[in-house]
């Protein structure tokens, strides 16, 4: 599809498997929303991700009985649509939103996590938390469809993480999990894990549906899940002898807080913070997504081929 600028409507964070993505796109400096002031900042691209957004918003979450106020999709795509307005006017009166975006890579996600990361903090139930994952999913898949009818035409949309690997979360529920929780070959939650295949099943069947509604629409999955567990089971092929241990705090003192304590190597650990992954892992997630075989229908290299 020829050379693409970086559009990330609703990433959830920033992370280094799209800095890979950009690069490997010849693509540089794709700045935040947040970061910018006018349209000329954004020659490569921009980014919406804002910290512990989720798909649904305080609406969703007051009817489940949880008081939080995210920031969420609906904002993001908000803040999308002003931007999108201005471009267009950058360009020449006559534009539109299809001018802009037809030649556009947009990057929506990882999405999700949050929903669920949210509730399971709070001490919901599994089942619970498990019926949020239709409502995140149609959140993305509305998305989706809006952005197609302003007139994008190729997409990357990243799965959920393997959580059940995450040291926060292996901390938290050790105490409480039973042998059968955790997989033997790896010894992350395995309960947690299913939890994010769960989630990854629902949305690849979505995406299925929305390409066969629009045929001339590109939209690559990409399987961080995948991509990751291949980490895990066999960590040490991968140079990570600290695969599930978090670089950046300890169970005293949480990463980013006076006097935590931070790895000398942060490319032999899984996780930053307990939560983020690595750098490291970000890397083996963005090669896997680029080349294969962690994307479907096709890796996104030969989707959007680098100029």
């Amino acid at each position: 599809m020829g050379g693409r600028s970086l559009a990330a409507p609703a990433a959830a964070r920033v992370t280094a498997a799209s800095s890979s993505t950009s690069s490997e796109f010849g693509l540089t400096n794709v700045t935040a929303i947040q970061v910018g002031t006018a349209p000329g900042d954004f020659q490569h691209g921009a980014n919406f991700a804002i910290i512990s957004a989720t798909a649904n918003n305080g609406s969703f979450f007051a009817g489940n009985g949880m008081d939080i106020t995210p920031f969420c999709l609906d904002t993001q795509m908000i803040w999308f649509r002003d931007h999108l307005r201005q471009l267009a006017q950058q360009q020449n009166s006559s534009s539109s939103s299809n001018d802009v975006l037809s030649g556009a890579l947009v990057a929506l996600g990882e999405i999700g996590g949050n929903d669920y990361n949210f509730a399971f903090s709070r001490g919901v139930p599994r089942d619970k938390v498990r019926a949020f994952v239709p409502a995140v999913v149609d959140k993305l898949a509305g998305a989706i469809e809006e952005l197609i009818g302003m007139g994008a035409r190729a997409f990357v949309v990243p799965g959920n993480l393997p959580f059940g690997c995450a040291p926060l979360y292996l901390q938290r529920f050790r105490a409480a999990g039973a042998w059968w929780d955790y997989d033997p070959t790896t010894g992350c939650l395995a309960w947690f894990n299913r939890f994010a295949e769960y989630h990854n099943q629902l949305l690849t069947a979505r995406l299925d549906k929305l390409r066969r509604l629009h045929p001339d629409v590109t939209i690559v999955y990409a399987d961080w899940y995948g991509a990751t567990m291949r980490i895990f089971q066999a960590p040490g092929k991968l140079g990570f002898t600290n695969a599930l241990l978090s670089c950046c705090g300890n169970k005293t003192v949480p990463c980013g807080r006076p006097g935590c304590p931070v790895c000398d190597d942060p490319s032999t650990y899984g996780s930053w913070d307990g939560t983020h992954p690595t750098e490291a892992v970000y890397k083996v997630i963005a090669d896997g997504v680029l080349h294969g075989p962690y994307a479907s229908p096709v890796p996104l290299a030969k989707t959007c081929p680098p100029t």
